[in-house]
Formats: C-alpha cells, structure tokens, sequence
C-alpha cells in the first residue's frame, strides 16, 4: 500500500467558494488543488517568507478537497463507465442512480480502481456518494443554503441594495480532507502553513468568518497496483508541452475545467479588482491511458496590467496520479 499524508479541515465553519463569476447565489462545492496550493503560497507571503513561490509551487503536489464523515473518506469517481452493478434494484433506475455518484468511500473505491468487478445494494447509493456498506444513518457532509443580505452604500441617500448569497455548511463531524506528496523535510512546514490558512479562512467572506477550520493530520493507505495500465487524477493538472502526446487522449477519459477569476489573494488591495488569466486545465476524476510519469507545471497568470508593479500569480497544475486499472 502507498501511503499518503492526509490533512483534515476540521470544525469548518461556512463556506462559499466562488465561481468566477459574479454569481454569489452560487457556491461551488469544490475547493481545488490550485486553489489550495495558492493559498498556502499566499500564507508565505502573509508571513513576509518571501523566497520563490513558483520554487515553492513544484515542491510539493496536493489533492483537490474532499469529503469526510467522522473517519469515512471519500474519493472521486473516476471518468468513465463503473465497473458496478445494484444487485437489488432495476437495470435503468440503477444505471441513474450511478450517473449521479460523485463521491465513493475509500474502501469500495480501492476495490474499483484495481480493476475488480463491485456488486452494491440499492441503500448503498445516497445522492452523490456511494458507501462501503450500507447505512440507513448516513448523513450527508454538508448542506447549501441560499441567505439574503443586503449591500450597504457608502453614499447617504442611496438604498441598500439585496442580493443572495450561498453558504455551505458542514456538520460538526464532517469536512473536507486533501491528500499531500512532500518530501519529509518539508512535511511540517506545509502543516504549519495549512494551520495558519485554517485561522485566515479559504473562500469568500473570510473576514466575517467564513471558510475558517481546524487541521488534523492523518495517514491513509492506498493500494500500490503492480499491473495498472492508467492514471486517475486527484487535482487539477497542466501538462508540460512534451507531456502531451504521452496522455493518450484518443484513449483516455478526461473533463477540462476553466480556471480563472479575480486576484483575491493578494496582498494588495488594489489590484484585488483584476482578473486572472484564465487557464483550462484537466479536472479531477480524469483518467489517462498511460503509464508514464506526469509532472505538470506551474503557469503565471497575470493580467496583462502594469507589469513593474503587479505580482506574479502562479496557479498550480502538478499533477496529484494515483496508478489504476479499469475494465473498459
């Protein structure tokens, strides 16, 4: 088994993570591997470690943000068909129902990504997240719910304006958890690091409290399989140019996500108004039909704007693989 270190965002309190866009009524319910690493990179900066970021960046790889439920762990579904049937329910329901899986519990996901054929109950499947065994107390990690509040003008005179704004709310024993592949050295440096950002908050509406949570770190095993002919990806991922060609795209299971959106990390407020170069990168989930070894890169997307004066802004596409063998 290859083991990994697992981070648990704890006790976290709400969450709205943006889109993009201007869209407040809308929470995104995944917090990205770029989005974390940046972060991280960001909390250096705060603590005036003011060394090499893109450096900083390629030393370490990090999984995009994923469920818990007290120690129950789950894992995205990979790209493609599954290789599961219901056994107690009709064919065309269940195939439904398993369209809709997002989420599967790290022991039945083991068991999918060595290539084994899994056989489930019906009570398995609850909405996006497909269990181990069945538990008809199962409760979902969290909910979103849609709030009003208003925006107050800064000019007398002028009423103040309404909007919707979505928060996610976790229950108290649930999160989210990221995987992380760091040398020794580097490990608790990272951890520190992570503390610090779960004391400023990820996410919108930091500064009334949002996105705020406590770090445990855990290990979890996952399996070494010496026969894999794929790679299932953890995070967002960037290719290098020389890369390409080596992912087997014809072959392969794959979903490109566009990233992008305001500068809101910087540690300068005027330039928190401008937006980010967008970059499409592989989303996580994607499944490559190779067996060679992927490094990614670290891209600069700053806005073409006073470039004497505006900051690098690096965002993350190391990729986070674990090796798997799918039927197909």
């Amino acid at each position: 088994m290859a083991i990994y270190t697992l981070v648990k965002l704890k006790n976290m309190t709400p969450l709205h993570i943006g889109t993009g866009k201007e869209n407040y009524d809308f929470s995104a319910l995944d917090l990205q591997s770029d989005t974390l690493s940046a972060a991280l990179a960001a909390m250096k900066v705060q603590n005036g470690e003011n060394g090499d970021l893109e450096e900083f960046l390629n030393s370490f790889t990090i999984s995009s943000a994923f469920p818990f439920v007290g120690d129950r762990y789950f894992l995205p579904k990979p790209q493609g068909k599954m290789s599961v049937t219901i056994s107690d329910g009709e064919e065309y329901a269940s195939r439904k129902k398993l369209k809709k899986i997002k989420y599967i519990e790290v022991g039945l996901w083991n068991d999918l990504v060595a290539g084994k054929e899994v056989s489930v109950k019906e009570r398995q499947l609850q909405d996006k997240f497909l269990l181990s065994i069945k538990d008809d107390d199962f409760r979902m990690p969290y909910k979103a719910q849609v709030n009003q509040r208003v925006t107050i003008p800064r000019e007398e005179g002028i009423d103040a304006d309404p909007f919707f704004f979505e928060w996610v709310y976790f229950h108290p024993d649930s999160g989210l958890y990221c995987l992380l592949d760091t040398q020794e050295s580097q490990r608790d440096d990272l951890i520190r690091l992570f503390k610090q950002l779960g004391e400023f908050g990820v996410g919108t509406d930091k500064n009334i409290g949002g996105g705020k949570f406590d770090v445990e770190m855990r290990k979890l095993s996952l399996p070494e399989i010496e026969d894999s002919d794929s790679q299932l990806l953890l995070s967002l991922f960037i290719p290098a140019q020389e890369e390409v060609e080596l992912l087997n795209l014809h072959d392969s299971c794959y979903d490109l996500l566009q990233r992008g959106g305001y500068i809101a990390g910087s540690q300068e407020m005027d330039f928190r108004h401008l937006r980010k170069k967008s970059v499409y990168m592989f989303n996580v989930g994607s499944v490559f039909k190779t067996t060679g070894r992927l490094n990614g890169k670290v891209v600069n997307l700053r806005p073409h704007w006073n470039e004497e004066l505006l900051h690098p802004v690096f965002r993350s596409g190391k990729p986070f693989v674990i090796p798997i063998k799918l039927k197909r």
